[in-house]
Protein backbone atom coordinates (compact mmCIF):
# COMPACT_ATOMS: atom_id res chain seq x y z
CA UNK A 1 0.00 0.00 0.00
CA UNK A 2 2.76 2.73 0.96
CA UNK A 3 4.63 2.27 -2.47
CA UNK A 4 1.58 2.54 -4.17
CA UNK A 5 0.38 5.61 -3.20
CA UNK A 6 4.55 6.65 -3.61
CA UNK A 7 3.70 6.06 -7.44
CA UNK A 8 -0.14 7.64 -7.55
CA UNK A 9 1.43 10.86 -5.33
CA UNK A 10 4.94 10.78 -6.79
CA UNK A 11 6.48 11.01 -2.90
CA UNK A 12 8.88 9.03 -1.48
CA UNK A 13 8.03 6.52 1.29
CA UNK A 14 9.75 8.32 3.73
CA UNK A 15 6.88 11.07 3.64
CA UNK A 16 4.16 8.68 3.47
CA UNK A 17 5.24 6.92 6.35
CA UNK A 18 6.05 9.77 8.69
CA UNK A 19 4.21 12.93 6.85
CA UNK A 20 0.79 11.93 5.97
CA UNK A 21 -1.87 10.83 8.13
CA UNK A 22 -4.01 7.45 7.26
CA UNK A 23 -7.21 10.10 7.06
CA UNK A 24 -5.69 11.75 3.85
CA UNK A 25 -4.03 8.27 2.62
CA UNK A 26 -7.31 7.36 2.59
CA UNK A 27 -8.95 10.57 0.87
CA UNK A 28 -6.08 10.69 -1.63
CA UNK A 29 -6.82 6.98 -2.72
CA UNK A 30 -10.52 8.14 -3.17
CA UNK A 31 -9.39 11.16 -5.64
CA UNK A 32 -7.14 8.59 -7.81
CA UNK A 33 -8.83 8.01 -10.82
CA UNK A 34 -9.47 4.46 -11.74
CA UNK A 35 -9.61 2.88 -15.59
CA UNK A 36 -11.56 0.34 -17.53
CA UNK A 37 -13.50 0.16 -13.95
CA UNK A 38 -17.04 1.11 -15.95
CA UNK A 39 -16.78 -1.77 -18.46
CA UNK A 40 -16.32 -4.11 -15.57
CA UNK A 41 -19.81 -2.48 -14.24
CA UNK A 42 -21.38 -2.46 -17.25
CA UNK A 43 -21.57 1.35 -17.35
CA UNK A 44 -21.67 3.21 -20.84
CA UNK A 45 -20.10 6.55 -22.15
CA UNK A 46 -23.08 8.67 -22.53
CA UNK A 47 -21.95 10.75 -25.76
CA UNK A 48 -24.66 13.84 -25.07
CA UNK A 49 -23.05 14.60 -22.09
CA UNK A 50 -19.54 14.97 -23.64
CA UNK A 51 -19.12 18.52 -22.92
CA UNK A 52 -16.49 18.45 -26.00
CA UNK A 53 -18.35 17.94 -28.60
CA UNK A 54 -19.79 20.98 -29.88
CA UNK A 55 -22.57 19.00 -31.56
CA UNK A 56 -24.23 19.00 -27.87
CA UNK A 57 -24.70 22.70 -28.04
CA UNK A 58 -26.72 23.35 -31.38
CA UNK A 59 -29.95 23.01 -29.74
CA UNK A 60 -28.67 26.76 -27.30
CA UNK A 61 -29.49 30.06 -29.10
CA UNK A 62 -26.79 32.46 -28.40
CA UNK A 63 -27.28 34.74 -25.00
CA UNK A 64 -30.35 32.65 -23.85
CA UNK A 65 -29.87 31.12 -20.27
CA UNK A 66 -31.43 27.44 -20.24
CA UNK A 67 -32.83 25.23 -17.18
CA UNK A 68 -29.93 22.53 -17.83
CA UNK A 69 -32.28 19.74 -16.25
CA UNK A 70 -35.07 20.65 -18.75
CA UNK A 71 -34.85 18.63 -21.87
Amino acid sequence: MILGMCKNLGVSPDYVLYEMTYENLIMYGYATPTYDEDDEKGIKFDESKDANNPDNFKHLKAGIVTNPFEK
